[in-house]
């Protein structure tokens, strides 16, 4: 009954938890600018007819997320709230997800830091709000793991399907879990359902895809690791926190990952055969990236589409952890976590997204291009805009109608002359500044310039 009694309050805290955690991400959905991939999707996809969202393959089109949106936006009107809805609905989904499958783990310290990290990690965070389909494939995924796991494949090859829908990069996390549920029925109601469902909703894209289309990603390993760790552990600049500096990050990377996965896969021997699922999935996944890379050319993931490695590593972790038998040993495998964990806490903010800090400021900037264009002559006016701005300012110009701007148009290089505003960043930021404009916004922070002639 104490057993019973014990489960049931960590059930209610780790849903309070979610809830906290969902509650932030809401906020920060409701008051942060749109940002270009979101931009895009809604500008190149969702702002038309339903079918459009078939047409053509697409970084920025995760089918089954981009469908969500269209509904969000349909019902609710078009907001980066609503566009950001079923992102925050899936990263919901996506922590709940992660402690249903952490429940497996014996040890509650090992249970609840695993649990604390996932929550924390900043990379993590951002995509359970933006508005791409990386928190609906990892939660899909992640459930389709935890089904897998009570052999109820029905429901696992569902949801690997519609995963795969939301993202296609979640593919090679579903390969790995169909390799290590491998068994007659997990062929039949797993991997089955799986092909047909995700490859039945990204044929009509696919299709067209040409293989320049899938460009995301690094050529060589070591960069992609690096990469990973760097941007998990510093996503605030000039804030290192305990671990953020590149050098730590690196070495962290390429020399820690491989220790805690041979570690991880020898205590996992010690464990029951089931147990042992996330470590091989773990392994099955490098395997399957490796050989990928060897075979086809594809690159390995980078950051964002590889958000499945802070998932599955941190439940190999717990599961190892409760491998090992005596209280020094424990403390000394709980303790690198721990040390990730308050390093995922210094890194939380609420203002922007990691990959996208530059943007911070375009709402702003969009009203200020809104209230300087009132009364004036339908496209009257027009923008010049640094690339990373331009599907921003052209989502604000359709969505609160903003008459007198024509179209933002990508121009490269970006004019400097014979336009109304001129919105500068990057290597433009400087450049602007010294022209002879009139500034009305300069955030020297993230760099961005808003300028009149």
């Amino acid at each position: 009954m104490s057993s019973r009694n014990s489960s049931s309050r960590e059930n209610i805290l780790a849903v309070a938890c979610a809830l906290t955690r969902f509650g932030v991400c809401c906020w920060r959905a409701a008051h942060q600018a749109v940002i270009v991939d979101e931009a895009s999707t809604y500008n190149q996809f969702v702002s038309g007819p339903w079918r459009k969202i078939f047409g053509r393959y697409d970084a920025n089109n995760h089918i089954l997320s981009t469908l969500a949106i269209k509904a969000s936006v349909t019902a609710g009107g078009v907001s980066p709230f609503t566009l950001r809805l079923p992102s925050l609905l899936a990263g919901l989904a996506l922590t709940l997800g992660v402690f249903w499958l952490l429940k497996r783990v014996e040890s509650p310290a090992f249970r609840w830091t695993a649990f604390a990290a996932v929550c924390l990690h900043p990379l993590l965070m951002d995509f359970s709000i933006a508005a791409r389909g990386y928190s609906l494939s990892l939660a899909l995924f992640l459930w389709g793991v935890h089904f897998a796991w009570d052999k109820r494949y029905l429901a696992a090859g569902v949801l690997a399907g519609l995963a795969i829908a939301s993202n296609l990069t979640i593919v090679f996390p579903v390969l790995a879990l169909i390799i290590a549920s491998f068994d007659r029925k997990a062929l039949i109601y797993l991997a089955i359902p799986a092909i047909l469902i995700g490859g039945g909703i990204n044929y009509p894209s696919l299709r067209r895809a040409h293989r320049d289309d899938f460009y995301i990603g690094y050529p060589d390993l070591k960069t992609a690791v690096g990469s990973f760790a760097f941007t998990s552990l510093h996503a605030i600049p000039d804030h290192d926190g305990i671990l953020g500096d590149e050098r730590t990050a690196n070495r962290i990377g390429w020399i820690g990952l491989p220790i805690f996965a041979i570690l991880a896969g020898a205590l996992t021997l010690r464990l029951a055969r089931a147990q042992r699922l996330p470590f091989l999935i773990f392994a099955l996944i490098m395997a399957g990236l490796v050989l990928a890379r060897w075979l086809f050319g594809v690159n390995y993931p980078a950051d964002r589409t590889a958000l499945y490695f802070i998932v599955i590593p941190a439940l190999a972790w717990a599961l190892a952890g409760d491998a090992l038998k005596g209280r020094a040993l424990r403390m000394l495998w709980l303790l690198p976590m721990v040390v990730l964990t308050i390093q995922f806490a210094t890194q939380l903010q609420t203002r922007y997204f990691q990959f996208w800090r530059v943007q911070a400021d375009d709402e702003m900037v969009a009203r200020l291009i809104q209230k300087d264009s009132l009364g004036k002559p339908d496209a009257s006016l027009r923008v010049s805009s640094t690339w990373i701005h331009q599907p921003t300012l052209e989502f604000y110009r359709r969505v609160w109608d903003i008459r007198a701007v024509q179209p933002v148009l990508r121009l490269e290089p970006t004019p400097l002359n014979g336009f109304d505003f001129y919105v500068a960043s990057g290597g433009d930021y400087e450049l602007a500044r010294k022209a002879r404009l009139r500034v009305v916004l300069d955030d020297p922070d993230i760099e961005i310039v808003l300028a009149e002639p």
